[in-house]
């Protein structure tokens, strides 16, 4: 048989193709959920399935099993996903460490007065500096010892500028896109 017309073009992947799990920042009475995903860190909306039991705030959801709406921006969500949107990131963090050990084992130069350390909140150019002398070649194993032999808590620093970075996309350098979203 001889195809009738041109074959439909390929859809394009979207970004959230490869998400499978994300954290319940809202749930509200409506049935809507506001969440992010774990892979990615984009924000979503989720479509409750009627009588649902209400998830707390950090709850995991597997997409597969819910009707994802779509994703929202920073804006569109509510105050309450927004006040939790810190405290969720920082946990899936914690929960998938290789993220943040990769960033903090990786990082470098940014230019030749920046490194990418002075990018989070409270280190600077001495503190950066100190940070990669003590990394050395091998990098930190654990994100205990980082925390422990730079006294800084790595994934709460980290969070933190991801958070901004959400709250503002135009923000550079990116390290969503740079380090989470590659």
């Amino acid at each position: 048989m001889q195809p009738r017309g041109p074959a439909a073009p390929a859809a394009e992947p979207g970004p959230l193709d490869e998400e499978t799990h994300a954290r319940v920042l809202d749930h509200q009475p409506s049935g809507m959920i506001q969440g992010i995903t774990e892979k990615g860190l984009y924000l979503i909306r989720i479509r409750s399935s009627a009588g649902s039991t209400t998830h707390l705030p950090g709850t995991a959801l597997e997409l597969e099993n819910v009707n994802v709406l779509g994703m929202t921006r920073h804006r569109d969500i509510s105050v309450m996903a927004q006040a939790e949107l810190h405290g969720v990131v920082k946990g899936i963090l914690s929960d998938n460490p290789e993220v943040c050990l990769s960033f903090y084992n990786r990082a470098g130069n940014l230019t030749l007065k920046m490194h990418a350390f002075q990018l989070l909140d409270g280190i600077g150019k001495s503190k950066a500096i100190s940070m990669v002398e003590t990394r050395g070649r091998t990098g930190w194993e654990t994100i205990a010892s980082l925390d422990e032999v730079c006294q800084i808590d790595a994934a709460d620093l980290l969070a933190n500028r991801l958070c901004q970075e959400i709250a503002d996309p135009h923000m550079t350098p990116n390290l969503l896109d740079l380090l989470i979203r590659a």
